[in-house]
């Protein structure tokens, strides 16, 4: 398979050769091989897994992606396109808590995308914060400080393929690097590693993409912090963060399977303050975000700006102001077309 895959080919058109991942992944997004075709690439893209191939498939991706809108600024939450049943999804409500700091330090940018199975539908759906074109979806970014971008609509040809990867039911290559996509070129991310294999391997993939970046250890692919855990920063500031809940009088989330009703009324009695044994571990990701963006000195400090902010706003209500806002630009995109 390696063999086929992998020898020297013309592409269409222009007549230049492509081979290796740069040039599987381009033909698969070109629509240049059958169904049965891409599936066998996808199978033999994961055998030669390496963070040098990946980053090769990042970058051929960056070349597809249909966003005209830049925020280096911001910072990019890598949440895996299959929710996880057991994230509860804190930087979603963090990202909305830190959405009224003052002088817009913090821009959260989360994406997406509803793929074909109920159970991967986006979350940020489901809590009525979506948006039919990308254009809205930075305009909600530049407004609130927050922005939710769909990947039917800024990478469209690999939603294409969203059928097969579903059929074939592996681990392929854009399972790795689809949390990274960088829709408008953030500087900063948050992403989840579950072991230190996994961390080697995505500290090498990331570390020319951002200016810095965080690794939350032991976390099942999402990037919350959910229990006491070490944080990696690499990039221009590296360290290691030795997290202990304790310290900041926090309790484990309780790891339990949660449906899909379940993780919109965790969010909402969240922000509600419903649920108040909880609430120093959302801080403790505000702080993450706070101190990644060096807006505060130490995690600390950013535990406690977000606890100011918490106790000053009715943030169901600021939620409610970005569902509101969201629906209003679908609205005004439709009567325009």
């Amino acid at each position: 398979m390696e063999k086929i895959f992998f020898k020297l080919r013309k592409r269409k058109g222009n007549g230049k050769l492509c081979s290796g991942t740069s040039g599987m992944v381009r033909n698969i997004l070109e629509g240049s091989y059958s169904d049965i075709k891409i599936a066998a690439a996808l199978v033999c893209l994961k055998h030669n897994k390496s963070p040098k191939s990946y980053k090769a498939a990042l970058n051929v991706l960056d070349g597809y992606k249909k966003i005209p809108f830049k925020d280096e600024n911001s910072i990019e939450i890598a949440y895996p396109y299959r929710r996880k049943n057991f994230s509860p999804y804190f930087l979603i409500a963090s990202g909305i808590i830190l959405s009224l700091l003052p002088r817009s330090e913090i821009k959260t940018v989360f994406h997406g995308e509803n793929l074909p199975l109920p159970t991967t539908k986006d979350i940020f759906d489901y809590l009525d914060i979506s948006t039919v074109s990308n254009e809205d979806s930075y305009n909600i970014l530049k407004n609130l400080n927050i922005g939710f971008f769909n990947r039917k609509l800024f990478l469209p040809q690999l939603s294409s393929i969203n059928h097969i990867r579903i059929d074939l039911n592996i681990n392929d290559v854009f399972c790795h690097v689809e949390k990274y996509l960088n829709p408008l070129s953030s500087e900063y991310a948050v992403g989840g590693v579950k072991n230190n294999r996994q961390l080697l391997f995505y500290r090498d993939l990331l570390k020319e993409r951002y200016r810095r970046f965080a690794l939350i250890e032991d976390r099942e692919g999402f990037p919350d912090i959910t229990s006491s855990t070490n944080v990696y920063i690499f990039g221009d500031k590296e360290e290691i963060i030795e997290i202990d809940i304790s310290v900041f009088k926090g309790k484990d989330f309780l790891y339990k399977k949660l449906d899909l009703s379940e993780h919109v009324s965790f969010i909402k009695d969240l922000l509600d303050k419903k649920i108040p044994e909880y609430e120093p571990l959302l801080h403790l990701n505000s702080g993450l975000l706070l101190y990644l963006k060096g807006v505060v000195n130490d995690l600390k400090e950013g535990f406690e700006l977000s606890e100011e902010l918490f106790k000053k706003y009715d943030y169901l209500q600021v939620l409610k102001n970005i569902q509101r806002y969201s629906e209003y630009l679908n609205y005004k995109n439709i009567y325009e077309l």
